[in-house]
């Protein structure tokens, strides 16, 4: 009888651990498949292209004080394109123009962008100062000013994707998002800072998550950013 118990609870415990397994399995199934559908499925380029929320067209406005140093491969050799965001909820793009010329040895970018403009003030043959070393001599930089809209905010990813697909185009690099392995032609401010330094800044991350909750009710993310470049670079 001894035995015979004895081999009921070793069974039991087996028939334990596969149960447990097996929900473990379904629960971490159910998790990566909500995170892939919720990367695959973005409200916010939806609400783009159900409401056909055209880019507008880059505007060049090129001032000639900011310095002309050559990307590390040389002039007009860019790898790829940085996105920043201002931080600066009271701005507004003319402001922060104005601004960045004035401070430009501190820092500067090639482009700035909101929901009407695109507005290229120094030339993207030559790099930029935005990220620190090593990005600065690799990508060409633009920031994008803080919306407070719901059709705003989509105005402006979709000109910011516009502009990233333009680049790419113009500089024969093919798309390939860079954030989650550090390696590619698309960045976010913080991939460059997490995987090459230079910089402990982790824009635009926390402005697309705080506008996509606020007005969609899902947090926006670099990867649907990039499934919009995506979408932009094919319709070139």
């Amino acid at each position: 009888m001894k035995n015979v118990l004895n081999n009921f609870k070793a069974a039991t415990n087996e028939m334990v651990k596969k149960v447990c397994l097996a929900v473990l399995t379904i629960v971490v199934s159910v998790i990566m498949l909500g995170s892939i559908s919720s990367q695959a499925s973005s409200k916010v380029n939806n609400y783009i292209a159900n409401h056909n929320i055209s880019h507008n067209q880059v505007s060049s406005k090129i001032w000639g004080g900011f310095p002309h140093y050559k990307y590390r491969h040389g002039k007009n050799k860019p790898e790829g394109v940085v996105i920043h965001e201002t931080g600066n909820a009271n701005s507004t793009i003319f402001d922060e123009i104005a601004y960045m010329k004035k401070n430009y040895r501190n820092a500067f970018v090639h482009t700035f962008i909101d929901d009407d403009h695109i507005i290229n003030i120094a030339s993207t043959k030559y790099l930029c100062w935005g990220v620190g070393y090593p990005g600065n001599a690799r990508f060409v930089q633009f920031e994008q000013v803080e919306i407070h809209s719901k059709r705003s905010f989509s105005g402006e990813v979709e000109n910011a994707a516009y502009y990233t697909a333009h680049i790419l185009k113009t500089y024969h690099l093919k798309p390939n998002d860079a954030c989650y392995d550090g390696k590619g032609t698309v960045w976010s401010h913080g991939a460059v800072a997490h995987y090459l330094g230079g910089s402990d800044h982790t824009n635009p991350v926390g402005y697309y998550k705080n506008r996509g909750k606020k007005y969609f009710h899902q947090a926006y993310t670099m990867a649907q950013f990039y499934k919009l470049v995506l979408t932009n670079y094919h319709n070139l």
